[in-house]
């Protein structure tokens, strides 16, 4: 997850944040998707980790990322059927909450 909030911040480095869109990482494939149009709202975690998760092949795993405020995202992590979630500082090498 940590791999995954580096290169998010990178993106957002050079991109900026206030137009960043939900990501989703697929390891096994090393695909990356972006989910386009949609409306920053208080769904967008459930909209991105559902859109996310209809992509999969079989029991893979897959990391989601998406923005939480002007200052924060979080990424849902899920594999072998568990999921765990962290949100980081987009300016932060480390994760405010596990």
């Amino acid at each position: 997850m940590d791999a995954f909030a580096g290169m998010t911040r990178r993106v957002i480095a050079s991109d900026g944040f206030d137009a960043y869109l939900p990501t989703a990482c697929y390891p096994e494939r090393r695909e990356l998707r972006v989910l386009e149009d949609v409306p920053f709202t208080e769904q967008l975690g459930a909209i991105a980790l559902e859109w996310a998760l209809s992509h999969l092949e079989d029991d893979e795993e897959v990391l989601v990322a998406f923005k939480l405020d002007a200052a924060h995202f979080k990424i849902i992590r899920r594999a072998e059927g568990h999921a765990e979630e962290r949100i980081y500082s987009i300016s932060d090498d480390a994760p405010l909450l596990s």
